[in-house]
């Protein structure tokens, strides 16, 4: 792949996700669309970059997302988030926080193919269950720019020797073992399902289709995939999407140092938006 077309595809990129790919992701790039190029009988990267830039591909342009999307992710990655959120951070959602007490609202706002956003909810599943009284309704957003996440999602199947649950009793608890063909695999319980809605959702597109109070937002490790100017105008919207007292969580790779935002910095990755 040429210098010049690999620029080309990575401002394709950059237009249709924010995603900015520096020059040392060439190799990376390479490597996962050779397969591509085969499937489209196509038989070199000029060829490639002028089938993708016309304007009727924006399937291939998806496509193309997906492939450059693909990020690590497992259940109950970087677990202090989650003790944390158990220990205190949902505690204080539903005693300082407008509407948590009727109703309880997270987002995964990178939840790439579902383990984050499923982590999320047996989390808030486990903490209410601790609770004297009466409960919340409580609901997760889950989306991604990733169509082939989504789909995986929305699946909800995981390979049982990759679960990483913190606790042994949440398999029997919360997922379903398959059987024959299928007895490797679990399948999350329909009572976790029910309380995780699943969208395709660009991070920079118009809007958003969610409501504009949630309690709690996670969008771990992937401010860096983007410039710092994008990566402002997210935090910005993102604070605009809490309700007052609300909390932002943001990964290990990630920082919000390097541009002025409204959050009060709780350690840790951790984030609130003033009441």
């Amino acid at each position: 792949m040429s210098n010049s077309v690999y620029q080309g595809i990575c401002e394709l990129v950059h237009k249709h996700s924010s995603i900015k790919l520096g020059d040392n992701k060439q190799t990376m790039l390479t490597s996962r669309l050779k397969s591509r190029l085969l499937q489209l009988g196509i038989k070199s990267w000029d060829e490639y970059y002028r089938y993708i830039s016309q304007g009727q591909n924006n399937a291939e342009i998806h496509t193309l997302i997906d492939l450059v999307a693909i990020n690590h992710t497992q259940f109950f990655r970087e677990r202090q988030h989650f003790d944390r959120l158990g220990s205190e951070i949902l505690d204080q959602i539903l005693a300082e926080c407008p509407g948590a007490a009727s109703k309880l609202l997270a987002w995964s706002a990178a939840s790439s193919t579902g383990e984050e956003a499923y982590s999320l909810a047996i989390t808030i599943s486990e903490h209410l269950a601790k609770q004297a009284g009466p409960k919340p309704d409580w609901l997760v957003y889950a989306s991604d720019i990733s169509s082939k996440a989504i789909k995986a999602a929305t699946t909800a199947i995981y390979q049982e020797a990759n679960l990483n649950l913190p606790q042994p009793q949440f398999l029997q608890r919360y997922f379903k073992r398959g059987r024959d063909i299928y007895e490797s695999k679990c399948r999350v319980k329909p009572e976790i399902l029910d309380h995780v809605k699943i969208e395709r959702i660009n991070l920079f597109q118009e809007s958003y289709p969610l409501p504009a109070q949630l309690h709690l937002i996670f969008c771990r490790n992937v401010l860096i995939y983007f410039a710092q100017d994008s990566q402002s105008q997210l935090v910005s919207r993102l604070h605009h999407m809490l309700t007052p007292g609300g909390f932002l969580v943001i990964g290990h790779c990630d920082s919000l140092a390097c541009f002025k935002h409204d959050f009060q910095s709780l350690g840790g990755g951790v984030y609130r938006k003033s009441s």
